[in-house]
């Protein structure tokens, strides 16, 4: 991979890469990119954690709310799972709906949207006993998305360009090889979508300040708004909202790289072998164009977006006195999840509907309903 950047770095007439340019290379070359590579990169022999690592608690709480949601809502019995990872989240949704419902799980189709070839192939396996799931490698084959369409940990791992303000001037930050080495390199805003971005979010940055513009993200979440006829869509990520974004805190951006559950702020060391990942700008997704035709109806921390889901419906008050059994594991997943301080801290999920009537008044069901 590194080979083959320092080529197209080469090749090209301006002489450096985008950091959005470079980070697509690196993460879903189809052979070279670290998404397509035959390797682990999910739990504990991998790169990173993600919530469904902490036992089957996450996809069951979803499974529990959807079967909720088809129930109470007038939507076609579909659930596409936009990048499923090992399949993980899919099989314990499908496990819990089955369990609650059998006549709904008959009508249900389960659909996966996964550019990854290698992690296809994990979820195939995962999900083998499932004969009501269907697999695309993009949005375009999908087609039209009626139901409900969800994601965890997917916006993060989009391309970003970076910007960085120098003596009162907008720059982009590029990527450049001296000494054989990748370095940085700041070039004035020549590109008009960047511009446009920063002045949509009203963004304006501090002498100093980094940020990362998702306009990959922009295009995709585009793309499928447009493709939602009538259905809930549900993000769940890591980001900050644009007053977030202005904290001194975050002045150096949020890019960084994962390898073996090590972090390293230099994303240029190792590409196509490590991770790369960003804070996901919520206020993008929150405040979409009108257009669109898509409503927001709750945004919220992680830890109560579960609760209301209905996640302690899994807790085993009379679990076996065995700290290995299923209960025992499942009770303190989800203390793992729920607690402050815990992984859902970092988390938060948007809840958004296209042409669903009434969401606002029967988002949640009753406690007592679970």
């Amino acid at each position: 991979m590194e080979k083959f950047l320092k080529n197209m770095i080469a090749t090209n007439t301006q002489g450096f890469l985008s950091y959005a340019d470079f980070m697509k290379h690196a993460l879903y070359h189809p052979e070279l990119g670290y998404y397509s590579r035959e390797q682990q990169k999910i739990g504990a022999n991998g790169d990173f954690y993600t919530s469904s690592n902490v036992g089957d608690v996450f996809g069951r709480a979803l499974g529990r709310w959807f079967v909720y949601i088809f129930r109470n809502f007038e939507l076609d019995t579909r659930i596409i799972e936009l990048g499923a990872g090992t399949g993980k989240i899919a099989r314990s949704v499908l496990a819990i709906i089955k369990e609650l419902d059998e006549q709904l799980f008959s009508k249900l189709i389960y659909t996966i949207v996964d550019t990854s070839s290698y992690h296809q192939e994990l979820q195939k396996k995962s999900l083998e006993n499932y004969t009501n799931v269907t697999y695309y490698n993009c949005l375009q084959e999908a087609g039209k998305l009626t139901g409900i369409i969800f994601s965890n940990e997917f916006f993060d791992a989009f391309p970003v360009h970076i910007v960085e303000k120098k003596n009162g001037q907008l720059y982009e930050v590029g990527i450049a090889v001296e000494q054989d080495a990748f370095v940085e390199q700041l070039i004035p805003v020549y590109n008009l979508e960047i511009e446009e971005y920063l002045n949509q979010q009203q963004l304006q940055l501090a002498e100093g300040q980094r940020i990362e513009i998702p306009l990959s993200m922009v295009h995709y979440y585009r793309e499928l708004a447009e493709q939602i006829q009538k259905g809930l869509l549900l993000t769940i990520d890591y980001g900050y909202t644009n007053e977030e974004w202005r904290d001194p805190a975050h002045r150096d951006g949020s890019i960084r790289g994962y390898n073996r559950h090590k972090m390293t702020g230099n994303i240029l060391k190792n590409p196509g072998n490590i991770d790369m990942t960003t804070h996901i700008h919520w206020d993008t997704l929150r405040f979409c164009p009108k257009e669109l035709n898509v409503e927001t109806v709750a945004f919220m921390p992680q830890n109560e977006f579960l609760m209301s889901c209905g996640i302690f419906a899994e807790f085993n008050e009379t679990a076996s006195l065995n700290p290995f059994s299923l209960e025992h594991k499942r009770n303190r997943a989800i203390r793992t999840l729920i607690e402050p301080g815990q992984i859902s801290s970092y988390f938060k999920a948007l809840v958004q509907v296209k042409n669903l009537e009434k969401a606002h008044e029967n988002l949640f069901a009753p406690p007592l309903f679970y």
